[in-house]
């Protein structure tokens, strides 16, 4: 069954790094988030390891973020986590929201173009920890592992029907890195 998978389309913030508390004040306060992606955010507990072990599977991987590039490329390179990911696709860049697929349509496009095997919707996971986001792809016709974020619930602002609901859409639901098996995605 691991076989089936082939790619991994991975949001970043809340998702592989633990960075959503960087976002809390509100008006944006732009040096300290840039002070925090420079000095403080770091890869969630065991995503390290589980990123190297999609790597030796030849598991391709992208990733897609509302966070702007600058961020992103600051984040990962302090992190050690650059190197696993064949592009970087962001909101702004692309031009349109998550509350849109175009993100995770980009994303495909770019590995069915870049990859020698034949890589369909289906052989392909989204990683989310937003709930809007996870019910775009979702909707989309993704795989979604939806990751657990402790500010998830404070940032999205959505009830806990609209949380539940969602929630029982996805595929796997992912606590802690250091709990998920590959053999999961199969």
């Amino acid at each position: 069954m691991l076989m089936k998978t082939k790619a991994v389309i991975f949001d970043l913030d809340g998702t592989l790094l633990d960075s959503m508390h960087v976002w809390r004040e509100v008006p944006y306060n732009w040096q300290r988030i840039e002070k925090g992606y420079r000095d403080e955010v770091v890869l969630k507990p065991g995503a390290y390891d589980f990123l190297e072990s999609l790597r030796q599977n030849n598991i391709r991987m992208v990733l897609a973020t509302a966070t702007d590039r600058c961020y992103v490329e600051t984040a990962l390179h302090r992190n050690k986590g650059h190197g696993f990911f064949d592009a970087i696709f962001t909101c702004r860049e692309v031009g349109e929201s998550k509350e849109s697929p175009l993100i995770y349509h980009k994303a495909l496009e770019f590995l069915q173009n870049t990859q020698e095997m034949n890589i369909k919707k289906e052989d392909v996971w989204v990683f989310e920890d937003a709930y809007y986001a996870m019910n775009t792809a979702k909707n989309a016709g993704f795989k979604v592992a939806a990751v657990e974020d402790r500010w998830a619930d404070t940032l999205w602002k959505i009830s806990a029907d609209e949380a539940d609901e969602i929630m029982s859409r996805v595929d796997l639901y992912i606590n802690d890195y250091r709990e998920l098996k590959l053999c999961q995605l199969g």
